[in-house]
């Protein structure tokens, strides 16, 4: 499977400009690079939000009209897409990854585990079989969180985890990143043992939150670094995955 990872560039507040930009990116990477699945970060639409009236104004249900818009623009580019959004449900908003197949439909929807309230929390990880392979959805901190893990289904081939992650202080800090943060990411890969697609936002500055700091890394099972784009940016990072290789052995 060919994946591509989309440090997509987000304006926080402003789901119109960020759809605008994800189908951009999907029609320019459906030209160039004919990815199988194309993976955009977590709350891909708004930003990552916590303030009541922000959740209140932008989150909208699964199946709604931004999961409508892009089910049309996977159907459009025959291409599997990923992406976050802040879903509305009847016990309030979740934090969700929904994955679209080449139809525009959804293959699975997953609510972040470890999302603190104001959030409604997950209680299940699911796994998705698409094009033969086996995948399923750690969305950033429940990378590191001992219960999503606990949860994890077995016998997967990939696991996506799109993030809206950020530095206290500086951010995107390069420094930082490559001293202490990577290692920390590749270590907690090894601890789930199977290969993970790992795309963070790169916000705007001024939403008023400290801005994600974007890029994108594969790391393999053992917690080898098999692929990364540039801290700090958000240029797509292309990875050709080969489902036997995805476990550790």
């Amino acid at each position: 499977m060919r994946l591509a990872l989309v440090p997509l560039r987000i304006r926080p507040r402003d789901p119109e400009a960020n759809a605008q930009r994800l189908s951009a990116a999907v029609r320019q990477l459906t030209t160039r690079e004919q990815p199988d699945l194309i993976v955009f970060p977590e709350t891909a639409l708004t930003g990552y939000l916590y303030r009541a009236e922000d959740l209140a104004r932008f989150a909208e249900p699964v199946p709604g009209p931004e999961t409508a818009r892009v089910a049309a623009l996977a159907q459009a580019f025959g291409v599997n897409v990923a992406l976050g959004l802040i879903e509305a449900t009847p016990k309030g908003p979740a934090n969700t990854v929904v994955l679209m197949d080449r139809q525009g439909r959804v293959q699975l929807r997953q609510r972040k585990l470890s999302e603190p309230p104001p959030y409604v929390r997950g209680r299940e990880l699911a796994r998705a079989d698409l094009e033969g392979v086996r995948l399923a959805v750690l969305t950033c901190g429940d990378l590191f969180s001992d219960e999503p893990l606990a949860l994890l289904p077995q016998g997967l081939d990939l696991v996506l985890v799109p993030m809206a992650r950020a530095f206290d202080g500086r951010s995107p800090d390069p420094e930082r990143w490559l001293r202490e943060e990577r290692a920390a990411y590749q270590d907690a890969v090894r601890n789930v043992g199977v290969t993970a697609a790992i795309v963070n936002a790169l916000e705007e500055p001024g939403g008023g939150e400290t801005p994600s700091f974007g890029g994108a890394l594969v790391v393999g099972p053992h917690g080898e670094l098999l692929a990364e784009s540039p801290h700090g940016w958000d240029l797509p990072l292309v990875f050709e995955l080969e489902p036997e290789a995805g476990k550790a052995g």
